[in-house]
């Protein structure tokens, strides 16, 4: 078998060639060539690769007269230059050893070997059976070892030429069995460089996002507390008269919905990402406007005056969390360019516009402007003109991540002085869906049975309060296991339930009312993030979710829209 001739040679080492060429898989490597190998009269192979980071052999395969043996192998080999391997290593060469009988047989690894001898441990010359071996490196494009190669049993038990290691089909294989080797060793680094720097990117933002977030909570803190106050003291000025309350309720209507829509707002911007919130589109305007909802307070307090030109504009192909913390940190740039400006002289400018196809979002100050020398590398990492602390990654990671949605950063200086980013990215095929009509609310009476629930006794008095005088007949509950048990031992058209109840949800609540046989309407109540219960699958057994804070004419819309469909 070992003898083949010219055409054939030339044959089966195309074959093996194009073989390789077309795998980066290790495991398929090393079988492409172990069969080679073994028609060429060899017995027994052995294979390893090198493990730089270690510096040992780590075994792929062994085969003895057709079997797979590889188990029986130590799975790691340390290069013990008193082995043949070894030595064949520090002299980048295949040893072969046609009798193993001259060598000397270590009982353990302390042995003292012979000056001028080579040494093999008893295990590995009783595993070979004493027949005559061969062993030493394979070797990578620019000769550098890249694995290891075990020959034993030619021709049943006859010493191995020392040709076939300069000349012929074995040395063909080697050298192609240790450059695959190598490709396949450079490939599986680099999807292990590419995962790390996916992992990094992932940290690099979910830090920047956690970041934008404490920066901002103050600024938010500080809007909450001021709505609160106008709804507090409103209510304190309605207490003293009838006269007075009917004029200060629509104050207090819109104070405590300007808080519903801040929390509801800071909610996006924290909300961690998710295959299902991210569907791949984006409306600018509605991103736009939760980070200024957010940072006016920021830049009111640097005497930043800000102005915004968005025009109707399609939804953008990008992810709405990629897309926020770009802009976010464009404005908090350009928030520190204007740092050196008069207090009357800070301005900041963002306009979004439909390009024929192409939305192009521009954030523009009136700062000094880009230095030339940074110009020109404006996107690079670690390139930062801000003070200790930034170590300006986040313009290089804002264009890295928009080139995936096949968008576009690019920074410039003014006509008339201050920095100005452009953003561009292709439009997705729709426009953003107009905003509902405002729910109207109905006068007729009704009459259905409601079960309320939530661990909050002013919120159920002011439901009970404002559903009965409708004709809803209202019962309410702040426990949860009370709300089941009364559910199965009194039948009721709706269930009102809150989700953040104690020891039971009412995720759980509407999910054992189910299961015990409830066929009426389930309405769960939140002021959590919304996309997150919906992404449980519990929350598939109820009909609507209600956002706090809601109206009364909400809460009638939500009930009517059930009971009377």
């Amino acid at each position: 078998m070992g003898d083949v001739g010219p055409v054939d040679s030339f044959e089966r080492l195309a074959a093996l060639t194009a073989r390789l060429a077309s795998t980066a898989k290790l495991e398929e490597i090393v079988d492409a060539v172990l069969g080679q190998i073994l028609e060429l009269g060899f017995g027994a192979v052995w294979m390893a690769v090198l493990d730089e980071a270690t510096g040992n052999l780590i075994t792929l395969k062994e085969v003895i007269d057709g079997v797979d043996t590889t188990h029986e192998m130590p799975p790691v080999f340390a290069l013990d230059m008193r082995q043949p391997v070894g030595h064949g290593f520090r002299e980048l060469r295949m040893v072969n050893i046609p009798d193993p009988d001259s060598l000397f047989i270590m009982e353990g690894h302390d042995d003292v070997v012979p000056e001028g001898r080579l040494a093999l441990p008893r295990v590995i010359y009783e595993h070979m059976r004493g027949h005559p071996f061969a062993c030493g490196p394979l070797l990578g494009s620019r000769g550098q070892p890249v694995g290891a190669l075990g020959l034993s049993s030619y021709r049943g038990r006859e010493p191995i030429p020392d040709a076939l290691f300069t000349t012929g089909l074995l040395r063909a294989f080697m050298d192609h069995l240790g450059i695959a080797m190598e490709r396949a060793l450079h490939i599986t680094r680099l999807v292990r460089i590419n995962d790390d720097l996916v992992r990094a990117q992932s940290v690099m933002e979910r830090d920047a996002r956690i970041k934008a977030v404490g920066e901002l909570a103050s600024a938010v803190a500080h809007d909450l507390n001021n709505l609160s106050s106008i709804a507090l003291m409103a209510i304190s000025v309605g207490m003293r008269s009838p006269e007075d309350a009917f004029q200060t309720l629509p104050r207090i209507e819109r104070a405590t919905r300007a808080i519903g829509d801040l929390v509801n707002r800071l909610q996006r911007v924290a909300r961690a990402d998710h295959p299902d919130t991210n569907t791949g589109t984006a409306d600018l305007q509605v991103v736009v406007e939760d980070i200024l909802m957010m940072v006016r307070p920021i830049l009111r307090e640097h005497s930043i005056d800000v102005a915004v030109d968005i025009g109707r504009v399609p939804l953008v192909s990008v992810d709405t969390t990629t897309i926020h913390q770009v802009i976010l940190n464009l404005i908090l740039n350009a928030q520190d360019a204007l740092a050196t400006n008069a207090l009357d002289q800070r301005r900041i400018r963002i306009r979004v516009r439909d390009d024929d196809g192409v939305v192009r979002l521009v954030v523009a100050d009136n700062g000094p402007g880009i230095a030339p020398a940074v110009l020109s590398q404006l996107f690079q990492p670690f390139v930062t003109t801000k003070s200790v602390g930034h170590v300006g990654l986040g313009l290089a990671a804002a264009h890295a991540s928009l080139k995936h949605f096949g968008g576009q950063l690019e920074g410039r200086n003014g006509t008339n002085g201050g920095a100005v980013f452009e953003i561009t990215l292709p439009a997705a095929t729709t426009l953003p869906p107009p905003a509902p009509p405002p729910a109207t609310v109905s006068t007729e009476r009704r009459s259905a049975r409601i079960l309320a629930v939530d661990d909050d006794q002013d919120i159920l008095y002011v439901i009970r309060a404002y559903l009965e005088p409708l004709g809803y007949q209202v019962e309410t509950t702040t426990g949860s296991d009370h709300a089941i048990a009364i559910v199965a031992s009194d039948p009721y058209d709706l269930v009102l339930c809150d989700v953040g109840m104690p020891k039971r949800s009412g995720l759980e609540v509407c999910d054992i009312l189910r299961k015990s046989g409830y066929r009426g309407k389930l309405i769960l109540m939140t002021g959590w993030d919304t996309d997150a219960i919906n992404r449980d699958l519990r929350a598939a057994d109820c009909d609507t979710l209600l956002r706090k804070p809601f109206l009364g004419g909400d809460l009638l819309h939500a009930i009517d829209s059930l009971m009377l469909s």
